[in-house]
């Protein structure tokens, strides 16, 4: 997408604006009184059509997505990782600070709340509070989620419709209003998986990815050591769970294939959701 045409999209003092990047139709990214501070977009995300995102600073991370109409709101940083998958119509609230962290996924019309704020004070409402939210790697909210300000553990998963108001366990899965946890009744959303299980699975997918495109064949590799790398190919390293950002024609198509199916997170970058310097 042509940068000017992104540029008109966005009120901010700083921006960087990866490789590749769409932002749609009606889309606005601004601050509160109409320019933000910072805002960065990593290499081939996506932002879909009529979202609104208001906050002091905002970072969405390679390949992540946020579908059409959604709103993004707060006074405080609103920082989403790579491989994210953010679903129509979500409302993600940053009153309190909001960090979702690589490869997260959050369903059609799911709400991410980190503040209670309504009733008059003067008058002795009880109820007013913010606090900041972390969600950690690989959490999955699968749709119509309400989420109350809590600890997301990495690769805790809530279902369709669940209601969150306590912390959330790693790997444990969640149902219900409220949310409570059914790991025991369905298991974990993860299997641990060998490094050996983890590189036939990825040498599959890349196989028939090659089938599809003839022309790309070679070019992606599977290691399991940092050593294994070759310089100059676009290598997945299975220990590290990252790859070497080359961007070659045969790793974006990929990518953008199958994420977030397949997340992986570029060899030596720093994490869009931590307080490093762009």
């Amino acid at each position: 997408m042509n940068e000017k045409k992104i540029l008109k999209k966005i009120n901010a003092e700083k921006i960087v604006i990866g490789r590749g990047v769409v932002i749609e139709d009606g889309v606005l990214i601004t601050g509160k009184n109409g320019l933000a501070k910072k805002v960065i977009l990593g290499d081939y995300c996506y932002i879909g059509n009529n979202t609104r995102i208001i906050a002091p600073e905002f970072r969405l991370g390679d390949y992540s997505k946020i579908h059409a109409y959604g709103f993004l709101h707060g006074v405080n940083p609103l920082r989403i990782g790579r491989n994210c998958w953010i679903g129509g119509q979500c409302v993600l609230d940053s009153m309190g600070g909001l960090d979702i962290d690589d490869n997260v996924g959050i369903g059609a019309h799911s709400q991410v709340w980190t503040h209670i704020q309504f009733g008059d004070i003067i008058e002795g409402c009880r109820f007013y509070s913010s606090d900041y939210m972390l969600i950690n790697k690989d959490a999955w909210f699968v749709g119509h989620c309400i989420v109350s300000p809590v600890k997301v553990g990495e690769k805790s998963m809530a279902l369709v419709g669940s209601v969150v108001t306590k912390d959330m366990l790693p790997n444990h899965v969640y149902a219900g209003v409220p949310a409570a946890d059914i790991t025991n009744k369905i298991g974990f959303q993860f299997d641990q998986l060998s490094l050996d299980e983890k590189a036939e699975r990825l040498e599959n997918i890349i196989q028939k990815f090659y089938k599809k495109y003839p022309k790309f064949h070679g070019d992606l590799k599977v290691v399991k050591s940092q050593s294994e790398i070759i310089e100059g190919v676009c290598c997945f390293d299975i220990s590290r769970r990252t790859y070497t950002k080359t961007h070659s024609p045969a790793e974006i198509t990929f990518l953008k294939e199958h994420v977030p199916l397949v997340k992986f997170t570029p060899d030596g970058e720093p994490s869009f959701i931590g307080n490093e310097t762009f």
